[in-house]
């Protein structure tokens, strides 16, 4: 296991173990972006941590992208638009295009 707090990446994108009071999130989610900021959920061994942070980071570039309001807009949008054609949540989020793309650079170096 790693055993750390924060580090920062290149590009000056900081990674934090533990989320803020603030965020409020269920006990299911992993990680969450926002800006260049990443908070993980709990150390993790390094192989799953590399993965993780390849979805990660493809989040960092589309919010670097797109701004971070424009970003939580649309993905926002995009699940709700998903809940009300009838998708679960898990398909709903999986369905958001941000994810799909996020997903798809997990698998890349596999």
């Amino acid at each position: 296991m790693i055993s750390y707090r924060s580090v920062i990446l290149p590009g000056n994108v900081r990674v934090r173990i533990g989320y803020p009071w603030w965020l409020l999130l269920p006990r299911n989610v992993a990680a969450i972006t926002l800006g260049r900021r990443i908070w993980i959920a709990r150390a993790l061994p390094p192989a799953e941590l590399e993965i993780l942070l390849r979805h990660e980071l493809v989040h960092v570039r589309q919010m670097e992208r797109l701004g971070v309001p424009a970003f939580l807009l649309r993905y926002l949008g995009e699940y709700a638009r998903n809940r009300l054609r009838g998708m679960d949540h898990d398909a709903a989020y999986r369905a958001i295009s941000f994810e799909r793309e996020a997903f798809r650079a997990e698998r890349a170096l596999e």
